[in-house]
């Protein structure tokens, strides 16, 4: 079991450490300065407009500056997401009516109040025959 120092020497402590009319703002940090400035985000800003289809690391490239921070930029200062490509179902001009005779079948049994207890809607899925594909993989 671990030894607890009592709130007077905790208070002390604190005290030593921050003093008692210390200000508690952050002090200046040692370490690498930013890459992100106005003038990067402008410049960040610019090639995309130039651009609008470009990978983060394109993007970092033609810019000279690191893909974390032009990541950063694209998300936190222009406010950009992901584009995620979403597949449907193709459909034909001969589906047509095949889709409004379901339809004609489908309405009179649902606003039938005893039948709506027995129909289950499951979660959605797109099936495709012949071909793999992957939605989780396709970011532009």
């Amino acid at each position: 079991m671990a030894k607890f120092d009592s709130a007077t020497v905790v208070q002390r402590k604190l005290r030593a450490e921050f003093g008692i009319n210390t200000p508690v703002e952050d002090r200046e940090r040692s370490g690498r300065p930013s890459s992100i400035s106005e003038k990067t985000i402008d410049k960040v800003s610019d090639t995309l407009k130039d651009k609008p289809q470009s990978s983060v690391r394109s993007v970092a490239t033609d810019c000279s500056i690191p893909p974390t921070a032009t990541h950063r930029i694209m998300t936190e200062y222009l406010a950009l997401k992901p584009y995620k490509a979403q597949f449907v179902q193709q459909l034909y001009e001969e589906d047509l009516q095949d889709r409004v005779e379901m339809c004609k079948t489908l309405i009179p049994m649902l606003e039938d109040s005893h039948m709506q207890e027995n129909v289950f809607f499951p979660d959605e899925a797109t099936f495709y025959v012949g071909e793999l594909v992957s939605k989780h993989n396709i970011r532009y």
